[in-house]
């Protein structure tokens, strides 16, 4: 059974994590994927921020026109030229191969990037598998069950992958964002707001 875990502490601890988080950042464009409801664009809007909200389904974007409203995979979006990338409610609907994917183009694009998330732990919010190790990194299984017609849930994907915390740290630092802020204390008993900073670009010698 799919525990449901949005209470209003909750959703009030999230909002006051996200505002604490946009406070640090001088507003300038910013990209919210997986925008859903688009709560968290219009409090980035509300801030000050040019926000572009991407969503593979749109049934949930509101009317709000100070936002550019975009219905696309999360994963073919263009992140050229962003300040800071948001992942907030994404990350745990992804597979491993589409987070090192995703965390490669936003390494590429050289900044922030904002992931709230689950973690795997042994004592879940929501039903896990087992442990299991995939593309090297350890975690747990989440059965997207219902991902066509739930709003909340992945799209075109039947299972997502949680790594474990450590190992989502692992995950980060190879793949471009050797730091990172964990907010604390922490949403849920495993979930929470990291703040990942992207590590140096590689520039050519000329040689």
């Amino acid at each position: 059974m799919r525990k449901r875990n949005t209470t209003p502490a909750i959703s009030a601890r999230r909002h006051q994590v996200f505002d604490a988080v946009l406070s640090t950042f001088q507003p300038g464009r910013l990209v919210d994927l997986g925008a859903g409801h688009g709560g968290y664009a219009r409090r980035a809007a509300d801030a000050g921020w040019t926000v572009t909200a991407v969503d593979a389904r749109d049934d949930r974007f509101p009317d709000d026109s100070r936002i550019t409203w975009i219905k696309q995979d999360v994963r073919e979006f263009d992140l050229t030229g962003f300040d800071l990338v948001l992942c907030l409610g994404l990350w745990y609907h992804l597979t491993v191969d589409d987070q090192m994917s995703l965390l490669i183009k936003m390494a590429r694009n050289g900044s922030p990037v904002v992931i709230d998330t689950h973690v795997a732990t042994d004592n879940p919010t929501f039903k896990l598998s087992d442990p299991v190790v995939q593309n090297g990194y350890t975690g747990r299984l989440y059965n997207e069950k219902g991902w066509k017609t739930r709003l909340t849930a992945s799209w075109n994907n039947t299972e997502s992958f949680w790594p474990a915390e450590d190992e989502f740290y692992r995950m980060l630092a190879e793949h471009g964002f050797p730091v990172v802020f964990a907010a604390t204390p922490w949403v849920t008993r495993d979930r929470t707001f990291f703040l990942c900073a992207p590590g140096p670009q590689q520039e050519s010698t000329g040689e």
